[in-house]
């Protein structure tokens, strides 16, 4: 208690020296009784009267970057192999370097560009550039495959089969295709399907032909029908009402589906291998090929 009431006394009387020090009236004061109510100080304001450690929470503001966007994440570049973390000093940065782009060459004449494997039979096209389609490419219990072109020319290929094959057949899709200012418009009312033509050849080898543009077949349309396939076909493109009669407009003296604007695509070609199995049972595989517009 005697030292906790020395504490209080010293203290009380530096305030009271600096508060006559800074008192510049006239007038004396009294010296500082102990338990005198008027030496005390009440502080109301509650901003000062909190604990400045515990409540002291400051804000720091991040550092600015003129050059970069804070709302755009940095580019990710560890997919190239390009690390944008400095190397420590001294030291030499090791980067893995990236792996170089694998380039397929397009299939040379001899080489089989496309081959479908069945179980029954073998189908192969060379020289041909294709995508097989479908998450599943094994074929050894499939009765069918598709494949996109990529490359090479279907007409005077050569498609070559392995097995007991009876019959190679081959028939083909056609469209009109109006070409404009929009793109190519092909007008699906004016597609044709030709039907299965046995193919001739020996020795299991066949040669594709009449796939040029003069021998291809097309939809038999007159003046009305192709308007009204151009009209369809532009709503479906969900074109404007105005651009829709500039189209049709644009083919009011079009007679047939081979007069431009219009052109003849080839849009598929599909093949049908007809043979038995060892076991001696018929079997019936197709193979297509889907062109590009």
């Amino acid at each position: 208690m005697v030292n906790r009431a020395g504490y209080i006394l010293l203290v009380l009387a530096l305030a009271g020296t600096m508060a006559a020090c800074d008192n510049a009236s006239d007038q004396p004061r009294g010296a500082i009784v102990l338990g005198d109510s008027s030496a005390i100080v009440t502080e109301t304001d509650e901003q000062q009267l909190k604990d400045m450690v515990t409540d002291l929470q400051p804000v720091i503001p991040p550092a600015e970057n003129k050059d970069e966007d804070p709302t755009t994440p940095p580019p990710d570049t560890t997919a190239a192999g390009v690390s944008l973390k400095p190397a420590p000093a001294g030291k030499p940065q090791a980067t893995t370097p990236p792996a170089p782009e694998q380039k397929t060459p397009p299939p040379a004449a001899n080489t089989p560009g496309l081959k479908a494997e069945f179980k029954e039979v073998t189908v192969q096209i060379p020289g041909l550039d294709v995508k097989q389609g479908g998450r599943n490419t094994d074929l050894q219990r499939a009765n069918g495959a598709v494949y996109s072109l990529k490359g090479g020319d279907i007409n005077g290929a050569t498609l070559r089969v392995s097995g007991n094959v009876t019959k190679v057949s081959m028939r083909y899709q056609t469209v009109a295709v109006l070409k404009s200012d929009v793109g190519d418009l092909p007008l699906e009312a004016l597609s044709v399907t030709t039907k299965w033509e046995p193919m001739k050849g020996g020795n299991n080898t066949y040669r594709i032909t009449d796939l040029d543009p003069k021998s291809l077949e097309f939809y038999d349309a007159d003046a009305s029908d192709i308007r009204n396939a151009v009209q369809r076909a532009a709503q479906r493109r969900r074109l404007s009402r105005r651009k829709v009669q500039d189209l049709v407009s644009s083919v009011r003296h079009t007679r047939n589906a081979n007069q431009k604007p219009l052109t003849i695509k080839l849009r598929s070609v599909m093949w049908k291998i007809d043979g038995k199995d060892i076991g001696g049972r018929m079997y019936s595989k197709q193979v297509r090929i889907d062109v590009p517009l």
